[in-house]
This record gives structure tokens, C-alpha cells and sequence, in this order.
């Protein structure tokens, strides 16, 4: 029996650690950023078009709910969330700030002629700064943000008409 107890030993780690995996929700990606300001500073590197006034700082603190999108052309999954995109700009009073991540502006512009322009304003992240500094694993990734400009959600992967705020 002695023999058979690093086994057992070893045997009941695998099962807890297969246990612990299937609990974990992947769509679930903490942030620090909940509850703080947009980092506004980044955007230096970052160039916008469609904004009122061409004053980012005062449009994120506007009134109203904001929602921040980062797509890119080359990315599928953005394709796919695109007409929700169109639909919660159609149908709600939430202004849509989309950023353009690490793409060609030319495939950007081609992609909104193509398929619609949802956004209030766009954003070309083109190094990825602006990205780096909200802490996005990849595109497309949401964020919302209340009139005083405090991310209050995050949303990792497209959105679809079963995502819920």
C-alpha cells in the first residue's frame, strides 16, 4: 500500500488541477483599469478624425455612455461584431469610439467604405501604444465609459447580441 501512495498523491493533483481549469471563465480577463480614468496620455502617438471639436480629452468626458472598440481591417472576429457595431449606433444614444489597432490606415478606411462607419470617432492606433496603455490581449476588445470618463466594463472577444453589459 506504501508503494501506491505517491500515485494516489499524484493522481489526486491531476484531478484537482483538470477541476480548477473547468471552472475558470476565459471570456473573464481582469483589469486594473475598472474604475479609473481612460489613459489619455498615449494618445500623443495616436491620431483622430470624427471627434466634435477634434478634442478627444473633452468627448470621452461628454455626456453620456461611451463605448471604446479596438478593431482592426485584417481581423475576422471584427468583421463579425461589426453589425451589432452599425445596429448600437442606429439604435442607441451611445457614442462608439473605435480604434484602429496596429493596421494600415488605408485598409481601415477601405473596411468602414465597405462595411459602414459605426463610430463617433476614430482612433489610428497604429504602434499600438494607445493599446498597450488600456491593456488589450488583442482585437476586438470593449470598454465602456461613463460621462466622467471612468472605464466601468471590459469585454474581450466580439460582441454578439447575446453580450450583455
Amino acid at each position: 500500500m506504501k508503494r501506491f501512495l505517491p500515485l494516489i498523491f499524484f493522481s489526486l493533483v491531476i484531478v484537482l488541477f483538470i477541476f480548477s481549469l473547468s471552472l475558470k471563465n476565459t471570456r473573464v480577463i481582469p483589469t486594473p483599469l475598472i474604475g479609473k480614468e481612460v489613459p489619455l496620455l498615449a494618445l500623443e502617438t495616436v491620431f483622430f478624425v470624427n471627434t466634435e471639436g477634434n478634442n478627444l480629452h473633452s468627448f470621452i468626458n461628454s455626456s453620456g455612455t461611451k463605448l471604446i472598440n479596438f478593431w482592426a481591417s485584417w481581423c475576422l472576429p471584427c468583421e463579425v461584431e461589426h453589425p451589432i457595431l452599425m445596429s448600437l449606433k442606429k439604435d442607441s444614444d451611445i457614442k462608439i469610439i473605435g480604434v484602429n489597432y496596429k493596421d494600415k490606415r488605408e485598409d481601415a478606411d477601405s473596411f468602414l467604405s465597405n462595411q459602414g462607419n459605426p463610430y463617433h470617432a476614430i482612433l489610428y492606433d497604429i504602434d499600438g501604444f494607445f493599446g498597450i496603455e488600456m491593456g488589450i490581449t488583442g482585437v476586438p476588445e470593449t470598454f465602456i465609459v461613463t460621462d466622467d470618463g471612468k472605464i466601468i466594463y471590459r469585454h474581450v472577444g466580439p460582441l454578439s447580441s447575446e453580450t450583455r453589459f
